[in-house]
């Protein structure tokens, strides 16, 4: 629609610039030098709004990708055979994949927002908000690992091996924390 009001109005300009050749002198001096500017502004305005188009194109594909990758990703961490999960930096579940809903016995829309430490065992959780709180005060990025024991949904506390790594932002302020459960009470 705007291209089609741009060529309009360069078709406007053109029959005034004609008529323009026709009219007395300075009047029609300073009104063609004033159509020769339009004219060339609207070429230019051409110009931006074609190329503002492609890019518009080129967005919408690079869009496309990322969903794409995006989708692929998930379709990966669900595939994962471990609980993983993401939390913010209070242990708010952000993501989880579809062995954390097992492992959890919760589905997996439902883990979203729920604080980690309601699947801790009662009796460890004030040794978990312990570790949580060390990832706060800690510079380092190295991945802790340690054993609590987790409690699921409507199920017996067990055994778990806990993985859990920071996410930085580019100026190394704490945003996340990515987890890795393992059941570990089969294993002898």
């Amino acid at each position: 629609m705007f291209t089609q009001q741009l060529q309009s109005v360069q078709g406007r300009s053109a029959n005034l610039y004609q008529d323009t050749n026709t009219a007395v002198q300075p009047e029609a001096d300073m009104l063609l030098a004033t159509l020769k500017e339009l004219d060339t502004a609207s070429k230019t305005l051409e110009i931006v709004t074609e190329k503002l188009f492609e890019q518009t194109q080129k967005l919408g594909n690079v869009q496309v990708r990322l969903r794409e990758e995006y989708k692929r990703y998930q379709d990966l961490l669900n595939f994962i055979p471990n609980a993983y999960l993401v939390t913010d930096t209070q242990g708010k579940i952000l993501s989880a994949n579809r062995a954390t809903a097992s492992l959890f016995n919760l589905q997996q829309r439902f883990l979203v927002n729920k604080p980690l430490v309601c699947f801790i065992a009662i009796e460890e959780r004030q040794a978990f908000r312990s570790q949580l709180n060390q990832m706060h005060t800690s510079e380092c990025d190295y991945v802790q690992e340690w054993i609590s024991r987790i409690q699921p949904r409507d199920c017996e506390p067990f055994e778990a091996a806990i993985t859990v790594a920071c996410v930085r932002d580019v100026k190394g302020k704490l945003t996340g924390l990515r987890w890795m459960v393992r059941d570990i009470h089969h294993i002898s």
